[in-house]
C-alpha cells in the first residue's frame, strides 16, 4: 500500500465518502418559499477561514468532513447503521440548510482534488495515480455541483440559480482543464465568467466584490486553455461576440448608452427611467447661489436618489432572470442587452450623485472666503474642513465607479481621471487647513506649497457628452477658484508659522533657531515607552538588610534572653561533665578488654 493510500485510510476520507442520495418522490410543489442562498458567499468565507488563506486544501477539506457531520446531526438527516440504503434527499423541507450540504461536499471533493494535484507536483517523481485520483475527485465534485443546481431549481429562487449555473460551470471546467479537454474547458470557464460578471453587475458592492475576484481569479485557466488551442490571450471569446450582437439591434426604446442604441426594456421600467430623465432635467445646479436654494436642490437630489434605486433593483431583478439563448425576434432584451441597460442608469444615478457632491463642495468652499483664522469658534459654526474632506472622498469613489462601466473609452478615461485629480487637490486643500486647525503650522505649509505646484499643472479637456457633460462646467469652476484661496491660505499658514517662530539674539541663533524649526519636519523618531516586564532575574541574588539592630528591644526581650544565656551556661558546663564521664567509661572498658583477651594466651 502506497504512502498516500495509507494517509488516506488515516484522514477517513475514502471511508467516509459522501454518495450522491436519491431525490425522494414528491407529491407536488414544495410548500416554502423560494431560498435565497448565497453559494460563492458561503464558500469563500469558508474557504479564507479554513486554510485556503495559506492554501493549506488538506486543512480545508477535513473543515468540510467536520461541516458535512454538524449539518448532519442538526438536520437530523442521518443514515442507517451497516450497509443500509442511503436516506433519501428531501423533496420538501423547510431549512435551507439542506442545500448547503452538496455545496460542502462539492467543496470537499474539490479541495481533495486540487491538494493531490499540488503534491504530485512537488513530489521528486511524478505519480500517474495520484493523477487520476484527483480526476476522479473532480468528477465527484462535479457531481455535486449539478445534483446543487438541480435542488435550486426546484428550492432556491433565480438568484441562486444563476449563482449555482456559475459554480457548476466552474467546476467542470476545472474538471476538463484536468483531463486536458481545453476546448471544452474553455467554454465552462467563459460561461462561469461571464455569469459572475452578471452577478456583479446585479448585486450591492459586497457581494460585486466576491464575483469580481471569482471571474479575475479565472484569467490563469483562460489564458492555458488559449495557448494550448494555439489561440492569443486577446482574441475575441464568445462573450464578446455576443456582447457585440446585442450592440448591432436597432435602437427601440429611443435611449443611447455612450453612443451605443439600448434595446427595449420592459414598460416598467422603461417608465422608471423616463421619470428619472425628467427630475435630472429639471435640476440645474448653476442656480443654488443661497443657502435656500441649496436646500430645495438637496430634496429633490433625495427625490431623485430614491427614484434611480427603485429602478437599479427592477432592472437587477430582470437580469438575474433574463436568459441571454433568446432568439433574435423573440420579446425583451437579452442578457447581453440587459448590462447596457444597467449601465446606462447606473451611469446616470452616479452622474447625479456627483453633482450633488459637487454643489455641497462648492459651498463649502465659498463660505470660506469670508474667514481670516479657521481655529475660531465662529469659523467653527461657518465652515468645518472635515467636512469638506468628506465630500472629496465621495467625489473620489463615485468618479471610480464612472471608470468601471462598460464602455469606457480611452478619452472618458482620462476626462475622469483629471476629475479625481480635482477631487484631490480638494481634498489636499482642506486637509492642509485641518492641519492649521490642530497647531500643526509645519505640516500645512507644506501641503500648501505642494499644492500651489499641482493646481497650475491641471488642464481640463473638453466635455463629454451627456450625462457627463454636466460635471464639466462644475468641475471648471472648482479649477478656477482653487489656486486663488490656496495662494492666499498659504500666505495665512506662513504667517502663522513665523509668529509662532523663536526670537534669537543674533543672526547665529536665528539661524540654528529656523534650522531646528526645518529639522523638525517631519518629526524625529522616538522611544515610546512600553510597559516594564515582570521577570526581574537580579531579585534572587540580592541579599535583606539586617534589620536587628535597627528594632527596638523591649524589657521582656531582654528578660528572655538573659535566660537563654543562662541555660546556655548550664547546658554548656552539663555537656562538659558528660563529656568527662564518657572518657573515663570508654578508659576503663578498654582496661577490662585487655585483661580478658591476654587470659586465654596465658593459658596457652
Amino acid at each position: 500500500m502506497s504512502g498516500k493510500e495509507v494517509e488516506e485510510k488515516k484522514d477517513g476520507e475514502a471511508d467516509g465518502e459522501e454518495e450522491l442520495p436519491e431525490i425522494a418522490e414528491g407529491t407536488g410543489a414544495p410548500t416554502h418559499d423560494p431560498f435565497s442562498v448565497k453559494v460563492f458567499g458561503i464558500s469563500k468565507t469558508q474557504q479564507s477561514a479554513n486554510g485556503l488563506r495559506h492554501n493549506d486544501h488538506l486543512r480545508y477539506r477535513q473543515y468540510c468532513t467536520r461541516r458535512l457531520r454538524r449539518l448532519r446531526c442538526t438536520l437530523r438527516w442521518k443514515n442507517g447503521r451497516g450497509r443500509g440504503k442511503q436516506v433519501p434527499f428531501p423533496s420538501d423541507f423547510t431549512d435551507w440548510r439542506y442545500l448547503e450540504f452538496p455545496l460542502v461536499c462539492a467543496e470537499r471533493a474539490w479541495s481533495y482534488g486540487v491538494q493531490l494535484k499540488a503534491d504530485n507536483a512537488t513530489a521528486n517523481t511524478w505519480n500517474p495515480r495520484w493523477r487520476l485520483h484527483s480526476v476522479r475527485r473532480f468528477a465527484k465534485a462535479l457531481q455535486w455541483a449539478e445534483f446543487l443546481e438541480n435542488a435550486c431549481k426546484i428550492h432556491a429562487d433565480q438568484r441562486t440559480q444563476r449563482e449555482a449555473e456559475a459554480y457548476t460551470a466552474f467546476m467542470a471546467g476545472t474538471m476538463m482543464l484536468e483531463k486536458e479537454e481545453w476546448q471544452e474547458a474553455l467554454t465552462k470557464f467563459l460561461r462561469c465568467r461571464k455569469v459572475c460578471e452578471h452577478l456583479a453587475l446585479a448585486s450591492d458592492q459586497a457581494e460585486g466584490i466576491i464575483f469580481k475576484e471569482h471571474a479575475t481569479g479565472l484569467a490563469t485557466s483562460i489564458r492555458e486553455c488559449k495557448y494550448n488551442l494555439g489561440m492569443g490571450y486577446d482574441d475575441e471569446d464568445d462573450a464578446d461576440t455576443d456582447v457585440k450582437a446585442g450592440k448591432g439591434r436597432k435602437d427601440l426604446s429611443g435611449l443611447s448608452y455612450r453612443g451605443h442604441g439600448l434595446a427595449n426594456p420592459p414598460e416598467k421600467i422603461k417608465a422608471q427611467l423616463m421619470k428619472c430623465l425628467t427630475l435630472a432635467g429639471a435640476i440645474k445646479a448653476g442656480d443654488a447661489d443661497d443657502a435656500g436654494k441649496v436646500v430645495d436642490l438637496n430634496e429633490k437630489y433625495g427625490e431623485l436618489s430614491a427614484e434611480f434605486m427603485d429602478a437599479l433593483n427592477d432592472i437587477h431583478g430582470d437580469m438575474i432572470s433574463a436568459n441571454d439563448t433568446k432568439e433574435a425576434g423573440s420579446e425583451g432584451p437579452s442578457e447581453s442587452e440587459w448590462v447596457n441597460i444597467e449601465a446606462f442608469a447606473r451611469e446616470l444615478s452616479i452622474c447625479m450623485n456627483v453633482e450633488r457632491n459637487l454643489v455641497l463642495l462648492w459651498k463649502h468652499m465659498v463660505k470660506l472666503d469670508g474667514l481670516e483664522a479657521i481655529g475660531s469658534p465662529e469659523a467653527r459654526k461657518t465652515c468645518r474642513p472635515e467636512e469638506g474632506m468628506r465630500y472629496c472622498d465621495l467625489l473620489k469613489e463615485d468618479l471610480e465607479s464612472l471608470k468601471e462601466l462598460p464602455e469606457t473609452s480611452s478619452s472618458i478615461s482620462s476626462a475622469l481621471s483629471l476629475y479625481i485629480q480635482v477631487a484631490l487637490n480638494c481634498r489636499c486643500f482642506f486637509l492642509a487647513l485641518c492641519h492649521s486647525l490642530t497647531g500643526k503650522t509645519l505640516e500645512s505649509a507644506a501641503l500648501f506649497d505642494m499644492l500651489r505646484s499641482r493646481t497650475e499643472d491641471i488642464a481640463l479637456e473638453k466635455a463629454l457628452e451627456e450625462p457627463l457633460g454636466r460635471l464639466h462646467p462644475l468641475f471648471e469652476r472648482v479649477v478656477k477658484s482653487t489656486p486663488t484661496r490656496v495662494s492666499q491660505w498659504r500666505c495665512r499658514s506662513l504667517a502663522q508659522l513665523c509668529s509662532k517662530a523663536p526670537k534669537g539674539k543674533g543672526e547665529d541663533q536665528e539661524g540654528q533657531d529656523a534650522s531646528a524649526a526645518a529639522a523638525s519636519f517631519p518629526p524625529r523618531v522616538r522611544d515610546i515607552p512600553c510597559k516594564p516586564l515582570l521577570f526581574d532575574l537580579a531579585f534572587p541574588c540580592m541579599e535583606a538588610p539586617d534589620l536587628e539592630e535597627i528594632l527596638p528591644k523591649n524589657r521582656s526581650s531582654q528578660g528572655s534572653t538573659d535566660g537563654e544565656k543562662k541555660a546556655g551556661l548550664l547546658g554548656k558546663v552539663g555537656g562538659g561533665v558528660a563529656n568527662v564521664a564518657g572518657g573515663l567509661s570508654r578508659g576503663l572498658s578498654g582496661l577490662w578488654g585487655r585483661g580478658k583477651k591476654d587470659e586465654p594466651a596465658a593459658k596457652k
